[in-house]
């Protein structure tokens, strides 16, 4: 069968199951994301293994297929930043930064201790603890928009400290990697190429190899930041005004959709940062722009109707529960850790800046899902014999079973009654930061109409929001 043939049966047949799979979750309460990853599970290596039929024999097909997914991330991650609280989000500054450093403490040390006592060397052990540092931010977002939360404070803080999450584990990831014997001649961007050149051109660079590494990432960070966020701000509004002088159908959402895949390259190049960065920094600032409610139409239909559901069949096509043989006792391990670390941590962090108790879980169970970062980490130990197939097969289930169980944690946490959230809805002010401001939502989704999304005004929640069922 041709290639083309092979990618349109393959989403023929798995694009329709989800969302026959996400209405069964739904109609028993259960958040439709599970359904989704449910899909992938079930035709993954563990069961069905569905890549691997003969009528799909071939890596064309799949590698395109798992492109499309990864196209996914990216459009869901702009869609959480078009759904972001802006007001909110300046609020949870420090809160988020402490989050996000406790949620990277825990879990490495934590990780990479129990891993060393069950028999891993410690190169093998610190690895799997930097796996286990990085928050999934896509994860999250998605659960947070299924259950109409965006516009809490929990969700200001979660997503502001998963995306300083990423850059944490940015840098864990550059220790591992300068600590192992892994050449870096072949990684691109900006940091590691200029770390490279100066380690072979400078003889105080070469005998301090990690702190230039660390000063290159941190330059590139803090250019790609100030140089993507603030050309966002300037630009962003006359270049949509120009684009809509365009004849074409739906030009301004190709060209927006150009963009999305511009600043996640940009985001890997200079910033060093994973590409899903870029695309939530833009919808970030679209989240200001008056063109919003127009982009976030389109984008809604584009991601939830195609990408993003491909992107969540994928994870689970990713993971292989045969290859975990006698490595039960590891496993359960690192997936206590994986959870605990993250709802302590983060939680703790979030309960020390007044966020009350309940409001602390619901942060702790919005920070536990893993993804791509630990998916990266996990192939840089295979790739450089650091870690061995068991190793490998663990942190992939790990990954799983904590996008599985972040959804589930998240809105039960949602479901206990907190006083806080009584009191925003008359009025008062948010605990993040002690602000003093109120924020009334603006009713700007009013487009979803066309697309027949039934729409619920509740106001009972912690503050005036607009929940998509």
């Amino acid at each position: 069968m041709p290639h083309i043939l092979q990618l349109v049966l393959l989403i023929a047949v798995l694009l329709p199951a989800t969302k026959i799979l996400a209405s069964v979750c739904t109609h028993f309460g259960i958040p439709a994301i599970l359904g989704e990853l449910l899909v992938g599970v079930i035709a993954g290596p563990g069961v069905f293994n569905l890549l691997h039929l003969t009528v799909f024999h071939g890596e064309q097909a799949t590698g395109a297929f798992l492109l499309m997914a990864q196209m996914g991330g990216l459009v869901l991650m702009f869609v959480a930043g078009l759904e972001t609280d802006i007001e909110r989000m300046k609020e949870a500054g420090v809160t988020a930064f402490l989050v996000a450093l406790s949620g990277v403490i825990w879990p490495f040390f934590l990780g990479a201790g129990a891993a060393h006592m069950l028999g891993l060397p410690w190169n093998s052990a610190l690895f799997l603890g930097g796996a286990l540092t990085a928050t999934s931010v896509s994860i999250s977002a998605r659960t947070l928009m299924d259950a109409g939360k965006m516009s809490s404070p929990e969700a200001s803080v979660i997503l502001g400290a998963a995306v300083i999450d990423d850059v944490m584990g940015l840098f864990v990831l550059a220790f591992l990697a300068a600590s192992s014997s892994t050449s870096n001649t072949e990684s691109f961007g900006v940091a590691n190429a200029s770390s490279y050149w100066l380690q072979h051109h400078a003889p105080w660079a070469a005998a301090h190899s990690l702190l230039v590494q660390m000063l290159s990432i941190s330059v590139c960070v803090a250019l790609f930041f100030f140089s993507a966020y603030g050309a966002a701000k300037r630009w962003l509004d006359p270049l949509v005004i120009q684009m809509r002088k365009l004849t074409a159908d739906e030009s301004v959402s190709s060209c927006v959709l150009a963009l999305v895949l511009l600043y996640a390259v940009f985001a890997e190049w200079l910033g060093s940062v994973a590409g899903i960065t870029g695309a939530y920094l833009l919808g970030y600032v679209f989240a200001g722009s008056s063109f919003k409610a127009d982009i976030e139409r389109t984008f809604y239909a584009l991601g939830h109707g195609l990408f993003i559901p491909l992107f969540f069949v994928s994870i689970g096509l990713s993971s292989n529960f045969r290859a975990l043989g006698g490595h039960w006792l590891l496993l359960i391990a690192i997936f206590f850790i994986a959870v605990i670390s993250k709802l302590i941590g983060c939680g703790t962090a979030a309960y020390a800046r007044g966020m009350g108790a309940v409001r602390s879980i619901r942060i702790g169970c919005g920070m536990m899902s893993r993804g791509e970062v630990g998916l990266i980490v996990t192939a840089m130990g295979a790739s450089s014999g650091i870690f061995r197939a068991p190793e490998v097969a663990v942190m992939v289930t790990v990954v799983l079973l904590t996008t599985l169980l972040t959804p589930l944690a998240l809105r039960s946490a949602f479901q206990l009654k907190c006083a806080d959230d009584d009191d925003m809805s008359d009025g008062p002010s948010s605990p993040i930061e002690g602000s003093s401001n109120t924020r009334q939502v603006s009713d700007s989704s009013n487009h979803l109409d066309d697309f027949e999304v039934p729409m619920l005004l509740n106001s009972s929640e912690s503050c005036s929001r607009i929940e998509v069922s």
